[in-house]
């Protein structure tokens, strides 16, 4: 029951940064890591860099149209099919990585990961100035308006209000998109800075250490602090801001070093992160099994539908509603992983 939720599950209306809204900037951050570890070994092999674009624009266009068809499942009604999406954003963020590295070894560059990083803060700085600095036509310097702002008119000039996210209302009226495509661009320094970490651990194991990365966590941390509380920048996630984007790469590091120091001090790691090994192994397949079965659970069922009725088993057995809507989010989760750890035990993997 999405109305009975706990408060820390609750993603933040507008400005704040609650522990939801760290989990899809820190997935890109993973996506980042996975595609530096791949690249690196595509680099050994030697392969022609038009082979690497190929293969990037075809992982990039099937992502989209994957995207596409789970927001339009099952009814794929045309005039109000959602364009932008998680799948979208993660397929824009890897095109435009993956060919600034292709276009930074083509000019033979040293030090890729020094050049990425400052492309990814040239790209946060002007993203600000533009909302801050250059007017929206008719409407003055709009700042992070959720109606109003360069990000929001975009999306709604080049999609149109009926192909953005129905829930992303103000006022009561659909204005923005979470996954917008102007605000795809600051997201992509959160797959910069796993792609970079993915660097460290292949080339330059001195900066893989774990007093680096702490040291790197509290930079970036501090820069937030100063941005959001000053009101410089504020922390949105919906916009992607820049705040936003440095708060959540910190945020996705503290989770990495957290898992390095597990490793390295408990014997039984491989049992704990086992469940994450089994999903993030077929991370796609679990979005797409997840997404498709969230739909088919609320499909009507003469009066009830599988969600509602789900819901409704667990609450005889625990009154506490939030509770209730939570112990059946685990067994949704449960039933998604046995069926993904038969593909992990048969080494089936989805790959893209």
């Amino acid at each position: 029951n999405w109305g009975q939720r706990f408060v820390w599950m609750e993603h933040a209306q507008w400005q704040g940064y609650p522990l939801s809204d760290m989990i899809f900037p820190t997935f890109l951050f993973c996506v980042g890591m996975s595609m530096s570890i791949s690249f690196h070994k595509k680099e050994s092999q030697r392969q022609i860099y038009f082979q690497w674009f190929k293969k990037v624009v075809k992982r990039t266009l099937l992502l989209i149209l994957i995207g596409l068809l789970l927001n339009g499942f099952p009814s794929y009604d045309l005039t109000n099919l959602r364009f932008p999406g998680v799948l979208l954003r993660i397929a824009l963020c890897y095109f435009i990585v993956a060919n600034l590295w292709v276009f930074l070894k083509y000019c033979k560059a040293k030090n890729t990961e020094f050049y990425l990083l400052l492309i990814s803060a040239i790209i946060l700085v002007l993203y600000d100035m533009l909302r801050y600095y250059v007017p929206v036509s008719d409407m003055g310097i709009t700042g992070d308006a959720p109606n109003s702002s360069w990000p929001v008119i975009l999306d709604q000039k080049i999609f149109g209000v009926n192909h953005l996210w129905s829930y992303g209302l103000f006022e009561g009226k659909v204005t923005y998109d979470p996954e917008g495509l102007l605000s795809t661009l600051p997201a992509c320094f959160n797959v910069i800075l796993g792609f970079v970490i993915g660097v460290f651990y292949e080339k330059k194991r001195n900066l893989y250490s774990l007093q680096f990365l702490f040291c790197l966590v509290i930079t970036l941390l501090i820069i937030v602090l100063v941005l959001d509380y000053y009101a410089i920048v504020p922390s949105i996630k919906k916009i992607w801001t820049s705040s936003f984007a440095l708060l959540s790469g910190g945020f996705s590091l503290v989770i990495f070093v957290f898992i390095r120091i597990l490793g390295a001090s408990v014997q039984t790691t491989k049992y704990i992160l086992y469940p994450k090994l089994v999903y993030g192994s077929n991370a796609i397949l679990a979005f797409i099994i997840s997404t498709l079965l969230t739909s088919i659970f609320d499909m009507p069922i003469g009066d009830t539908s599988i969600r509602k009725a789900g819901y409704q088993f667990y609450t005889l057995f625990i009154p506490d509603q939030k509770w209730s809507s939570f112990l059946f989010s685990l067994t949704f989760l449960l039933l998604l992983f046995i069926g993904l750890n038969y593909l992990y035990q048969m080494e089936i993997f989805l790959k893209v």
